[in-house]
């Protein structure tokens, strides 16, 4: 890897999120010089970010070399580190909509939808094989190159990379970084005075160890949690935790769609836990927009009408990441990455969520210890689950995807998993088209 010229490529160059890392990338002074490449199928809103991140180095003064193409050789052609942001949604979240919709339709109701449950399979099928041509071009102009991805389904997108190409990826969330501020504020500790210990599947891991300054602060955040008020995205958490004495980390609406306690409402209206359907919330926000009529945040910023705040570090911390994986020292973080005994009782090739050591040549997962049976038990359901969207994406298998589906903790029987995967699969067209069954459609059971 070059020490003192080196090369970033953004991955779906025209996310806003990008924003965020060059304001990071540009708080790192070892990184000056670098070459910075926003890479993108879309040049319109690539041009926006473009000129935001230009917006950032004048403000910040930073010595970054900022450029943009939609040509794949150009991007990647000698890159030390890829930074990813792309999704499947679709224009304005229709495609992702379409897939709640149809679960409504059968008695589910999606509270996020892009990790799990039939919306989550749907987006893995369809994001999967776009991250391997991907992975398959850093092969070829890159291959020594480390790959920070940031789209979900997390898990499943880093194992099929890891088991099918010589990339080194790996996975950011900043579900756990939110969950240690909320411990913070419930124990009424500084967060960064925690030391936190968490495993387990991405957006549904676990909370094994919590110390401050070495004192054992887990029974006393239990404690607090489950004598105090609910508070909103917890408490689901809090009913799990009084029930398996163990606090989940990933929030309600992204860690209940993980059981079949999901399954509790079947109407999109009045919804447990303060929820708020995914297929409502899309459509409202679409119905805003439209009423509104005005430029976006992002249009606004892109013509200098909208001020850019100072960059400051984000919970994913992309700056810091390469800086350490760059330069050294190395930090300690929470990555998705590749089990390798971190945790005994789950798969040594298991992509999970951990703590881990980042440095020179990517991350290596902290001792974690194995996951009490109770947190097992749905760990190593999903784990598998995952695996079996990983081979159906990868192969474009129709056997394993309805085998996917019927292992997900959504799904109450078996007569509800063909006729609903047939669904989703006529709901995105051409999107899944490889996954529609051949011959005439089986009849659809109806509502559970």
């Amino acid at each position: 890897m070059t020490a003192m010229r080196g090369k970033i490529v953004l991955i779906g160059g025209g996310s806003p999120y990008f924003e965020t890392v060059i304001g990071e990338l540009a708080l790192q002074p070892e990184l000056a010089g670098w070459s910075v490449v926003l890479y993108d199928v879309n040049p319109k809103s690539m041009r926006l970010i473009r000129r935001i991140g230009g917006r950032i180095l004048e403000m910040t003064g930073a010595k970054l070399k900022l450029s943009m193409t939609t040509d794949t050789a150009r991007a990647f052609d000698g890159a030390d580190f890829a930074i990813s942001s792309i999704g499947v949604h679709g224009p304005d979240a229709r495609w992702h909509m379409r897939d709640c919709e149809v679960c409504v339709d059968f008695g589910i109701v999606h509270t996020t939808g892009d990790t799990t449950g039939p919306a989550g399979l749907s987006q893995g099928l369809r994001i999967i094989p776009i991250y391997m041509k991907i992975a398959r071009a850093m092969e070829k102009h890159c291959p020594d190159a480390i790959l920070l991805q940031h789209s979900n389904p997390m898990n499943p997108i880093c194992r099929a990379i890891t088991k099918h190409t010589r990339i080194n990826v790996l996975g950011y969330c900043h579900a756990v970084k939110q969950d240690i501020d909320w411990m913070g504020e419930v124990l009424g500790i500084d967060r960064d005075e925690l030391d936190v210990t968490i495993a387990g599947p991405n957006h549904m891991c676990w909370l094994l160890d919590v110390r401050h300054k070495g004192r054992d602060v887990y029974p006393e955040l239990k404690r607090r949690i489950l004598r105090g008020k609910p508070q909103d995205r917890h408490t689901f958490i809090r009913e799990a935790l009084g029930l398996l004495d163990l606090v989940a980390i990933g929030a309600d609406r992204h860690a209940i769609e993980f059981f079949p306690h999901a399954r509790c409402c079947t109407d999109e209206k009045n919804l447990p836990y303060n929820f708020v359907g995914r297929a409502i919330s899309i459509r409202e926000g679409r119905v805003a927009r439209a009423r509104r009529g005005e430029p976006t945040e992002v249009q606004l910023k892109a013509a200098g009408r909208r001020k850019i705040p100072r960059p400051r570090r984000s919970p994913e911390a992309m700056g810091a990441q390469i800086r350490a994986m760059a330069f050294g020292p190395p930090i300690i973080h929470y990555v998705n990455t590749t089990n390798r005994g971190a945790v005994p009782n789950l798969p040594d090739w298991a992509n999970i969520e951990c703590k881990a050591i980042v440095g020179s040549g990517g991350a290596r997962p902290a001792f974690a210890g194995e996951l009490p049976p109770q947190a097992a038990r749905w760990s190593m359901a999903q784990v598998q689950a995952q695996e079996l969207m990983v081979e159906a994406a990868v192969e474009g298998c129709r056997r394993k995807a309805l085998m996917a589906l019927a292992c997900d903790p959504m799904m109450l029987n078996f007569d509800e998993v063909e006729p609903l995967f047939d669904a989703i699969v006529a709901a995105q067209g051409p999107r899944l088209a490889r996954f529609r069954k051949k011959g005439p459609s089986p009849r659809r059971k109806g509502r559970n």
